[in-house]
């Protein structure tokens, strides 16, 4: 029973209310819990119920899973995820509150980012999955909390991703180095020290999705000028709306930022 509702009984919905209507954004209705496979059933991690509001700040709504744009026809941002990103969400917001330093706030984010890996995992979300998740929000960790870490860790996992798409292409060509390209990676990682898990998903299965992602948006900005021109000759002289972009519109993109 990993996930609890707010009297402590196992998860059977979650009731979320989508606000404002025209973003992706929504707001907890009732507060849920985890509890992390192996430890004292009384120790629950709480999402807190949000304050209902009509134009949610942030910390009083969540996006539920936050997937990159170009990944979107692969994860989705709801599913058996949702109650585990729904915490992770909360959880984040606390620590970006806090005054803890540096360092102290990427150790409890990497514990909260951990627990989101469980959580996936104790949802049924599958093994490839879980790991992608967990890594797309370990580099958030460093970018929220430490730029310069966040540039340190991104440099080596495009260097790692970079290693292995060249490897692959050597070994295409029937190169015979291509072996030892290919496993360069788990050297550079190395240097990440403990973290050398993230820089390995970041350099393999970065470099597996690349392709994916290309094609997605080879295919998707054809798509999107047509629908931006469409919304510009229609909608734009009677100052209606905004550009798009995916499912939402520009203006909704900068509040959620914000």
């Amino acid at each position: 029973m990993p996930f609890v509702d707010s009297a402590g009984r196992e998860l059977t919905s979650i009731e979320l209310g989508q606000v404002p209507v025209t973003a992706p954004t929504f707001q907890l209705r009732e507060r849920i819990g985890y509890v992390e496979a192996g430890t004292s059933p009384q120790k629950i991690t709480w999402a807190e119920a949000h304050i209902p509001d009509t134009a949610p700040s942030p910390g009083n709504r969540t996006d539920l899973a936050s997937v990159p744009l170009v990944f979107w026809s692969l994860i989705a941002s709801y599913g058996r995820q949702t109650a585990a990103a729904v915490v992770h969400d909360s959880e984040c917001w606390r620590v970006r509150q806090s005054v803890l330093p540096v360092v102290d706030a990427l150790a409890e984010r990497e514990r909260i980012d951990r627990a989101f890996r469980l959580g996936l995992r104790e949802l049924g979300v599958a093994p490839f999955r879980a790991w992608l998740m967990w890594t797309l929000v370990s580099f958030e960790r460093y970018q929220k909390h430490s730029i310069a870490r966040f540039i340190g860790m991104l440099a080596l996992g495009i260097l790692g991703l970079a290693l292995v798409v060249g490897g692959a292409i050597l070994a295409f060509s029937g190169i015979p180095a291509a072996a030892a390209v290919l496993a360069v990676p788990l050297a550079t990682s190395a240097i990440g020290g403990r973290h050398w898990r993230l820089l390995v998903w970041a350099s393999y299965a970065g470099a597996f999705l690349l392709p994916v992602a290309v094609l997605q948006v080879a295919a998707y900005l054809p798509y999107l000028a047509i629908e931006n021109i469409v919304w510009a000759l229609v909608d734009l002289p009677r100052s209606k709306g905004s550009p798009v972009v995916g499912p939402t519109d520009l203006r909704n993109l900068r509040r959620l930022g914000n």
